[in-house]
């Protein structure tokens, strides 16, 4: 954009310039065919007076062959049609002149003194050039300034985004001046990276906190209700025991899908066969696919991405934990790949409501039609950040067969 207002403004600058320089250059040429027509008129009726100069006018008496005296041809300019210019050696004025034929067939030259008004003209142009040659100049300063602007604007965004894909606050924005308010803004956001920085690094301090003072206590509290499950048997120490297994479970799931959030760190990532993944997952869920008599269909193809393998399967099983325990007995649950990198796992459970389809992927959130089986509402949250973590996206829809995930990364 700064290269084509650059061009235009100075293609406008160019032809303003070319039109006043044409309007002012008619303007004097037809002024001053106008007073040398005036001369004649007057040359006409009061006769023809001397030859030489008298006042601002030339007059001068041609035979068929004569010349200007004392100018030479090469010296005598074009002005217009049937106008010349010379300067005449007597007086060294500047005279625009005309041959006419007045009674009798006598031939006179009849000029006027134009040296005041080249010299204005002159003058009027030069200004005109330095006219054109101050617009260009000023577009060009904004040219450098426009690209200074949008390389402190590309900055700031390479940044930013470079710290949403890495999760690393401790980048800061190139500042490489201190004059300019992006500068400014650049300095103000660097201040607030570093604020952003020092909370979330006291919320992860909290966070490992947590995980050191509650999951110890909370592991010892499930074992000792194990131990007391083995001893006595009973209904309520069983309960217990699943309630902790729950209360672990959902712990340890809010602790992994906020460290996948706000870090986002890729240093586990490489390259991985996407397929061989999800045929992994796949397999690990065979066996309970056969305990609900569900057909597991599979049509992968190779693909190769970056990324995490540990947590690319824990996505994918997430969804087919969810696809086979939604899947009435005797139902199917079917994988595929489309495209590059795109895997839809659809099943013929129920589906979800259509206003609740974009809502499972929020934390604990978990649809009406899955409220009486166990689960905590965070699987398809891990899903979501461990998806968007590779710079992918997911989906759910329903089909007439039931819901479909589709994953792309």
């Amino acid at each position: 954009m700064a290269v084509l207002f650059t061009v235009l403004c100075g293609a406008a600058a160019l032809c303003l310039g070319y039109y006043i320089n044409f309007f002012a250059r008619g303007h004097f040429v037809h002024s001053t065919d106008a007073i040398l027509d005036s001369q004649r008129e007057l040359v006409e009726a009061n006769g023809l007076p001397e030859d030489g100069a008298s006042g601002e006018y030339l007059h001068l008496r041609l035979t068929e062959h004569s010349t200007i005296p004392g100018v030479s041809s090469a010296d005598v300019e074009r002005f217009a049609e049937g106008i010349v210019v010379f300067t005449y050696p007597p007086n060294g004025r500047l005279y625009a002149a005309k041959i006419y034929t007045l009674g009798a067939g006598a031939k006179a030259l009849i000029g006027f003194n134009i040296t005041g008004m080249a010299r204005d003209f002159r003058l009027m142009q030069l200004m005109g050039i330095c006219s054109i040659l101050f617009v260009m100049l000023v577009v060009f300063v904004s040219f450098l300034i426009s690209i200074f602007v949008v390389r402190g604007t590309n900055r700031i965004a390479e940044t930013a985004h470079e710290i949403m894909q890495t999760g690393d606050l401790s980048r800061r924005i190139e500042i490489r001046s201190r004059w300019d308010d992006l500068s400014n803004m650049a300095a103000t956001l660097n201040a607030l990276l570093a604020r952003i920085e020092d909370l979330l690094v006291g919320i992860r301090r909290v966070s490992d906190n947590i995980a050191h003072d509650l999951r110890t206590p909370l592991t010892r509290m499930r074992n000792r209700i194990e131990t007391l499950n083995d001893k006595h048997g009973d209904a309520d120490h069983s309960a217990l025991l699943r309630d902790a297994d729950h209360l672990l479970s959902t712990f340890t799931a809010l602790l992994r899908i906020a460290r996948i959030e706000t870090e986002k760190r890729r240093s586990h990532f490489m390259s991985v066969r996407l397929d061989r993944i999800v045929d992994d997952a796949c397999a690990f869920y065979e066996p309970l696919a056969e305990d609900k008599k569900l057909s597991l269909i599979k049509n992968l193809r190779p693909a190769d991405i970056h990324g995490d393998k540990d947590l690319l399967f824990q996505a994918f099983a997430n969804i087919l934990d969810n696809a086979i325990k939604f899947t009435p007995y005797g139902g199917t649950v079917t994988v595929s790949m489309e495209q590059e990198s795109r895997v839809i796992i659809e099943d013929s459970g129920p589906g979800v409501d259509e206003a609740e389809t974009e809502k499972i992927f929020d934390r604990f959130y978990r649809a009406e039609k899955s409220r009486t089986t166990a689960g905590t509402g965070l699987g398809l949250s891990l899903v979501k950040a461990v998806i968007e973590l590779h710079g992918g996206t997911v989906r759910a829809e329903n089909t007439k067969r039931g819901l479909r995930i589709i994953t792309d990364i």
